[in-house]
């Protein structure tokens, strides 16, 4: 590879990394509005693996606030660990694998591992295609 390639993907991945962590933050401390700024207004989350009763995609700021804000409302608590971060030769494009466990209201837990292909543009979240743990559905 490149000097320069190396050099462009080590900072899209500093970016990227960046805003991957802040837009977490918000969106696990239930800062819905805050979160989606790190989104673009068009912004796009689905899901390898349907879950019944709930969109297999939704897009846009208003749909993402619905869906965030309803799991951000059902739980009390919600850490992630093992975060691993992996950049593409895309500048644009990562994976992220995680463990998350959320502590339900009125009791329960959710936990799931994840691996979520997520594209950037501009800075922003344009693009979530999660692949979830079948074990947690």
């Amino acid at each position: 590879m490149s000097t320069a390639l190396t050099t462009d993907l080590q900072s899209a991945l500093s970016r990227n990394k960046e805003t991957w962590a802040a837009a977490c933050r918000l969106l696990y401390s239930g800062q819905t509005e805050e979160f989606l700024q790190f989104w673009t207004p068009d912004g796009r989350y689905s899901v390898a693996y349907p879950v019944p009763g709930l969109p297999d995609v939704v897009q846009g700021h208003d749909e993402l606030r619905a869906m965030f804000g309803a799991f951000g409302t059902a739980t009390s608590n919600i850490e992630v660990h093992d975060v691993q971060f992996h950049q593409t030769i895309d500048p644009d494009v990562v994976f992220v694998q995680e463990r998350m466990i959320a502590q339900l209201h009125g009791g329960g837990t959710y936990e799931n591992v994840l691996v979520i292909r997520v594209t950037f543009r501009d800075g922003l979240i344009a693009d979530m295609l999660e692949y979830y743990g079948q074990r947690a559905h």
